[in-house]
Parts: C-alpha cells; sequence; structure tokens
C-alpha cells in the first residue's frame, strides 16, 4: 500500500460517502453560538491586512487564526451555511487523519470506530457545534497523522505536519508530548525528538507572546500559588471522572435521547441495524501495545496539569466549556474501539454514542434557529432603539439554551457576547443581562464571575428577550427582578448546596463559588 496516499476501494467510496451524509445532516443549520458572535463583532471594522497581521490573543493560535478565523471578517453574520461547511470538511479531514494514526495499531473496522468516537464523541460536542473550537479536533487529528508519517519514517511531511499541529493553538501541548511518549517508550528517540520540537517551539513562541504583547494572554494565572496548583490539579481528575463516566454522562445521555427528532431516530435505526448485521464480520479484539495506551494516558495527564495552571476550566458534560474533555475522549475512543463487539456492545454503543449524539445535534440546530430568531427581535425592536445612551439596559431570558433541566449552551451568560449583539441597535453604554449570579450591590450590579461593575442610574429598562418587550424599571424593583430569576443548573452539584459537596468544590477552586449563589 503506498502510504502517503490513503488506498481508495468501492468499498472504501461507499464508506466514506456515508460518513460525509451524516456529518453533513449533523452539522448542517447548526449556526454560530458564544465567542462567534463577539468575534465577527471585532473583526467588523477591520481589512486584509490586520487578519494578515493579527494581533491580540490571535498570535497565540496562528493555525486557527488562518485556517478557521479567516471567516469572521469575510463572511460576519452572513451566510451562516459557509460555517458549517466548513465543520463537515474539517470534520472529514480529523476522520481521515485519527484514522490514518489508528490503522498503525488497529484493524481497518476498529480504526474507524477509534476516529469516529474521538471526533464525533457527544462528551465534546461544543468542537463540532460551536465554530471557534472545531480546531480542538481538528489540529491534534493533524499531529496524529503526522505521528504517523514518523512511525512510517515520512519524516520531512510529518515535521511539516507536527509544526502545523503544534501552532494550530494552546491546547496543542498534551497531545504533542502525549504522542512524543509513544516513541520514547518505543525506544524511537530520533522520532521522538524531532516530533516534540515543534511543540517546543510554541511554547517557547507562546510565553515570548506572553511577556512582549502585555493583556494578551490570560489563561495562566501569574497569582497562582503551589498550594492553589494542587487543588487545581487534585479537581482535574475528579471533574473529568464525573464528566466522562459518573453522573453527569448519563444525565447528558438522558437529556440528549429526549431531544432527537423523528427523522434522526429514523436514521440512528438504520444505523444500529446495519452494525447489528455487521456483527459476525467485525474484527477479532485486538492486542494494542502498551505505549499507545501509555501515549493517550499522559495526553490526559497533560491536558489536567495545563488547566490547572489557570483555574478557569474544569471538565464538565455541560455548556461551551465541554471542550475540555476531548483529550480524554482519545483514550475512551480507544478503550471502547478494542472492546469484544457483539449484540450487546452495538446497543451500549447506540445508547452512550450514536444516539446522544443525533440528539445533541437536533438541539444544537433547534437553539441556532432560537438564537437567530432572538437577535432579529433585538434587531427590528423599535423600543430598544429608541432608549436614552444614558440609561441602562437590563436583559432577561435566554442565559443558557436548556437540555431537560439543565443550562446547556451559553447565549447571553457571556457580557462580551450580549455587547456584540446589541451593539448595532441600543445605543444604551451599559446593558447587563441577568445571568444567576449578578448580584445588586450599593446601587450597582456586581458580575462576580468576568469581574464587571455596573452602577445603575435613574433611568433603568428591561428588555425581556422571550416577550420581545422593553419596559421601564424603578431602581427598588431591580432586588425583585433579580430574585424572579429562574434557576439556571449547569451542574448536578449545584443541587448539593449546603453539603459537603459544596464545602469541598469551593475549597478545591473558590471561583466555582459562583455556582451555589
Amino acid at each position: 500500500m503506498d502510504y502517503v496516499r490513503f488506498k481508495w476501494t468501492f468499498k472504501s467510496n461507499i464508506v466514506l460517502c456515508c460518513f460525509i451524509f451524516i456529518l453533513y445532516y449533523l452539522l448542517f443549520n447548526t449556526g454560530l453560538h458564544g465567542d462567534d458572535y463577539s468575534e465577527i463583532a471585532g473583526w467588523r471594522f477591520h481589512g486584509l491586512p490586520s487578519f494578515l497581521m493579527p494581533g491580540g490573543v490571535a498570535l497565540t493560535i496562528l493555525g486557527s487564526h488562518y485556517c478557521f478565523w479567516w471567516a469572521y471578517p469575510f463572511l460576519g453574520y452572513d451566510h451562516q451555511w459557509v460555517y458549517d461547511l466548513v465543520k463537515v470538511v474539517a470534520h472529514i479531514l480529523s476522520l481521515l487523519c485519527v484514522y490514518r494514526f489508528a490503522i498503525d495499531y488497529l484493524p481497518r473496522d476498529r480504526a474507524i470506530m477509534m476516529s469516529s468516537l474521538f471526533v464525533l464523541y457527544p462528551l465534546h460536542d461544543t468542537t463540532m457545534y460551536w465554530y471557534m473550537t472545531v480546531p480542538y479536533v481538528f489540529f491534534p487529528a493533524v499531529m496524529m497523522y503526522a505521528h504517523s508519517l514518523f512511525r512510517h519514517n515520512h519524516l520531512f511531511p510529518g515535521f511539516i505536519l507536527a509544526f502545523f499541529g503544534a501552532f494550530g493553538g494552546y491546547f496543542s501541548p498534551p497531545y504533542v508530548f502525549g504522542l512524543t511518549a509513544i516513541f520514547i517508550y518505543e525506544r524511537k528517540f530520533r522520532e521522538a525528538v524531532l516530533f516534540a520540537f515543534p511543540g517546543i517551539i510554541y511554547i517557547v513562541y507562546y510565553f515570548f507572546i506572553k511577556y512582549a504583547f502585555s493583556g494578551i494572554e490570560k489563561r495562566i494565572n501569574s497569582s497562582l500559588t503551589i498550594a492553589d496548583y494542587i487543588r487545581q490539579l487534585l479537581l482535574q481528575p475528579l471533574s473529568f471522572i464525573d464528566a466522562a463516566f459518573g453522573p453527569s454522562y448519563w444525565l447528558k445521555v438522558y437529556y440528549s435521547i429526549g431531544s432527537i427528532t423523528l427523522l434522526s431516530g429514523l436514521i440512528v435505526l438504520v444505523i444500529v441495524v446495519f452494525l447489528l448485521i455487521r456483527v459476525p464480520l467485525f474484527s477479532k479484539q485486538p492486542d494494542v501495545p502498551k505505549s499507545l495506551f501509555i501515549g493517550l494516558f499522559i495526553t490526559l495527564v497533560f491536558s489536567f496539569a495545563m488547566f490547572a495552571l489557570t483555574g478557569l476550566y474544569h471538565h464538565s458534560a455541560f455548556n461551551l466549556g465541554n471542550r475540555t474533555t476531548v483529550y480524554g475522549s482519545l483514550l475512551i475512543a480507544l478503550i471502547i474501539a478494542i472492546l469484544p463487539f457483539n449484540r450487546k456492545t452495538v446497543v451500549v454503543l447506540a445508547l452512550i454514542f450514536i444516539i446522544p449524539l443525533f440528539g445533541l445535534s437536533d438541539h444544537w440546530k433547534s437553539w441556532n434557529v432560537h438564537q437567530k430568531q432572538i437577535i432579529e427581535n433585538i434587531h427590528t425592536n423599535a423600543s430598544l432603539k429608541a432608549l436614552e445612551p444614558e440609561s441602562t439596559l437590563l436583559v432577561t431570558g435566554n442565559i443558557y439554551s436548556r437540555l431537560g433541566p439543565f443550562s446547556h449552551i451559553e447565549f447571553f451568560s457571556m457580557p462580551w457576547v450580549v455587547n456584540s449583539i446589541f451593539h448595532d441597535w441600543v445605543k444604551n453604554k451599559s446593558i447587563v443581562a441577568l445571568a444567576p449570579y449578578i448580584e445588586l450591590d450599593n446601587n450597582s450590579l456586581v458580575d462576580p464571575k468576568f469581574g464587571g461593575r455596573y452602577p445603575l442610574g435613574s433611568k433603568i429598562y428591561v428588555y425581556n428577550s422571550e416577550a420581545n418587550t422593553v419596559s421601564p424599571i424603578a431602581l427598588a424593583a431591580v432586588p425583585q427582578l433579580l430574585a424572579s430569576r429562574p434557576r439556571e443548573i449547569r451542574h448536578w452539584v449545584q443541587l448539593t448546596k449546603g453539603t459537603w459537596i459544596e464545602s469541598g468544590i469551593v475549597a478545591l477552586s473558590p471561583r466555582l463559588t459562583y455556582l451555589f449563589l
């Protein structure tokens, strides 16, 4: 087999066409979310030179900037089908790259399974549907393909791809050193050095940017003490176990199944029947080299160490932050792919992977349609446009999407997103969405999560984003308005308020106090 080119056959073409159809179905009309809106607003007044010579945080994610973020200045809010098309293409390439890596260790059918599980795993649905975080899977997949090229002695193209993958963004180092550990364990030291070198260069470059340009890098907590770091490091594996295997994931499975539409259900039925028919033809349980397990486990451990430096990211099955679970998903994908394959395995696979995958896709599509309607309401509401610039606008509703009782996809919960969406239409300089952690303190609204403080003047208005209405409100009525907010459950531990679980979590990470407010 010619290694560098994939060997296509009629059967492989059929398989690829099926994957393309499924990806098209899953990803199209999932749209824009979260920071996508603020990036589009930020790039609105910048031209091509600014894109080609970026500044700010883009300097730390050059691969993501040039391969994905080009869409923000050139497409804006329009042509969202192009964003979705980029998602599809990126996922096809990711599947092929991970497959090429996996087939070095697994039979063909199990390599396809491992690739599909890693790229599409519902645990990190954010990396599928949120355009900004598609690189969290794409660039690691590129590095896995580079790893395979190194293994087969294609050192030059492998080095180029490894360099490309390492500079995809700050999420790359755990993959670089985890995959390097595979070569070290196998005593392939030349390959290990060459593969690790781009990652080392990226880290040096990252810290150069951090110190050369003030205010760009905000992910490493400069005030972090050794004791703080140890506490954060303890919380990382605990939160990952809960998100990947504990109550969080099973709750997500349950409510994802509840979101599935009839058409998606029929597609799932076809896939499950196909797998049941293929059970006798599936390869036997393979013997996998210990080096692969060690490398993928080290990838996960390095991710714990990296996130512990920030104090900002903890593993969760819900919310846009679930992109952090992508590292452990690679190891989980391998473990599932090498299990004995029988009818029971198909049922379990359908329960934990296939049905939630389609249910979550339907949830993101539905929420995207809802978001676009809310934005349209804002941009056509004459009452909003007529508000005095010096007044304060309080926004209620649509803080998160609802996946069952859980708050899942952030919308108005992030102040910069709120400002981006309201900016073109509303003249108010002070716009505050009443997220659950917003508090009233001495005639000012305080945001303990993001550090904002918003003084309340004599003119205050409330925009009900569900009813699309604007009404004035007196300062004395604001406490009652805050008290009437619906509770947002972002994690099941919030239901343990007042117990030792709350005390333990807050002790490990005081920042998470806002969850229990």
